[in-house]
């Protein structure tokens, strides 16, 4: 990245920029379940489908969830193709403690019968 290039990011009229979450998960739940809880606190119902590409955050947010997740479950490779599948990306030009939402990182649900698929 170079010059205006992560402003125009974080200024674009298609990214909100939010507080990270404080998350935790009961004692016990499985890692993923923390994962699960980050995107709920950020706004994900739970049903809609997710783009983890479109959720950016800092090193220090990405870590401490990788982190809390190795607490959970000891396999750090199956944690680590977890948060890279499926976890948020990470950008230096993020503010400290913050989570950048690029639109689309939600799409609704489609109803049964609705779509590309639709028979």
């Amino acid at each position: 990245m170079t010059g205006a290039e992560p402003t125009k990011l974080l200024n674009a009229a298609n990214v909100t920029v939010v507080d990270a979450p404080n998350i935790s998960i009961a004692p016990d739940e499985e890692a993923v379940e923390l994962l699960l809880n980050f995107y709920r606190a950020l706004g994900w119902n739970g049903e809609d489908s997710l783009d983890p590409c479109k959720v950016r955050t800092t090193k220090e947010v990405y870590h401490n969830l990788y982190s809390q997740m190795l607490d959970r479950c000891p396999d750090s490779v199956g944690v680590g193709m977890l948060m890279v599948n499926k976890g948020p990306g990470t950008d230096d030009y993020i503010p400290p403690g913050k989570v950048c939402l690029i639109e689309g990182w939600t799409v609704p649900a489609q109803e049964e019968g609705e779509g590309v698929y639709a028979s």
